[in-house]
């Protein structure tokens, strides 16, 4: 038969099963797309609504990275920056003292020169003052014996009563004679002593001249560089950053400074009393002290040692008895003497302009090792002072019996 027995609904929807099926499956498929794709854009429209969009992420990131470059490459010529500065400051330290110690022999020896002069000045005075008095005696002798002349010599001694007259007539003729000559050979050595101290004060005063000049050209080099390093630590103290640097570039002589005591525990005399001394120590200048031990501030460096700020110059002193084991210029430190004052005890002086001591010399407290100076990151006159017991940095305030 072409039909079914079963005759079916008239219907639109009637159609074969399987194609029912697969008609059915498809809607639920294109479905479920529909609703997916919905519910995607939504939840991107919410997401939108809380956070960035990658795209702004991304440029975000951008900048960040571009930021941190920067602030590393800032870093990176922040420390070159500040190890150049520390190393200026420390040329122009070094030229101060090199200057120093040519201008303290000069003004001793202008001193000197000048106390020479003053009595060559006092000398001619002097000579001046005798040779008058010469001068005087001279000529009323030579009227004397120009009248004598006048009457003749002859004529005195015929005149004679005696013998015995007319030999001490001669004799007396003789010795006015002798006196006179001697007053002429004197006043004559006189007036050469007086032409040879007027050479030498006319040859010291020229080269108390020349030397006032060197003087004077030296002191206003070591005012130059007093003023350019004034400027630099001027131009740094308004950057946080490159004065922390130059802080930190300091470590490296304060290492420096450790592995020098760490070789010197090793030679160490003993037998002092030293650590008796604690709080009885003189102070080795006459100052106030700026900063105090272990003060450290910010990111700075904590201090091993105190400061003393002072005045004009002044005389740096052991602060016990001892010897001298180091005098060498340290970066940040300038001139610096330590002394050995047995059983592993050292005292450290820094910042010293003019050092009067050698390695090798013993030293008695209170005798002078130096004059203050004005190293590393002072401008004015001042003393660094520290005591190591080995590396380990005490507190000289105890020692010194500061309170």
């Amino acid at each position: 038969m072409l039909f079914n027995s079963r005759p079916e609904q008239n219907n639109l929807f009637c159609v074969p099963d399987n194609s029912l099926r697969i008609f059915l499956i498809f809607l639920v498929i294109v479905f479920s797309l529909v609703f997916m794709s919905s519910s995607a854009e939504c939840k991107s429209t919410k997401s939108s609504d809380r956070h960035p969009g990658t795209e702004h992420i991304k440029t975000r990131l951008s900048e960040v990275k571009k930021h941190i470059q920067e602030k590393k490459k800032e870093i990176r010529l922040s420390k070159k920056k500040a190890s150049e500065i520390l190393n200026e400051i420390d040329k122009l330290d070094q030229q101060s003292s090199q200057i120093q110690s040519k201008i303290t022999p000069l003004e001793a020896k202008k001193t000197q020169l000048t106390s020479t002069i003053a009595s060559a000045q006092k000398e001619i005075t002097s000579l001046n003052a005798g040779i008058a008095a010469k001068k005087n005696i001279i000529s009323k002798r030579l009227v004397a014996t120009f009248k004598l002349q006048q009457i003749g010599y002859m004529k005195i001694l015929l005149a004679s009563g005696s013998p015995v007259d007319m030999e001490k007539r001669y004799t007396f003729m003789n010795d006015i004679i002798r006196h006179d000559e001697l007053e002429i050979s004197e006043y004559l050595t006189q007036e050469n002593d007086l032409v040879a101290e007027q050479n030498n004060y006319i040859a010291q005063k020229s080269q108390l001249d020349a030397l006032t000049s060197e003087l004077n050209a030296q002191n206003k080099a070591l005012q130059s560089a007093k003023s350019q390093k004034k400027k630099m630590l001027e131009d740094i103290r308004h950057s946080t950053e490159i004065t922390r640097k130059i802080l930190v570039e300091l470590q490296n002589s304060e290492e420096t400074l450790r592995h020098t005591l760490q070789s010197l525990e090793e030679s160490s005399e003993t037998g002092t009393g030293f650590a008796a001394m604690r709080g009885k120590l003189p102070v080795p200048v006459k100052g106030k002290i700026d900063n105090i031990f272990g003060k450290t501030t910010g990111s700075m460096i904590s201090s091993k040692g105190i400061l003393f700020k002072i005045k004009s110059d002044a005389d740096v002193k052991a602060v016990y008895d001892g010897r001298i084991v180091w005098t060498e210029w340290l970066k940040g430190y300038g001139n610096t003497i330590i002394v050995d004052h047995g059983n592993r005890y050292f005292t450290i002086y820094a910042h010293v302009g003019d050092i009067g001591v050698k390695v090798g010399d013993r030293v008695k407290a209170g005798e002078i090792i130096g004059q203050a100076g004005d190293a590393g990151l002072d401008t004015e006159k001042s003393l660094y002072f520290e005591i190591r017991h080995g590396e380990t940095a005490l507190n000289p305030e105890q020692w010194l019996g500061i309170r």
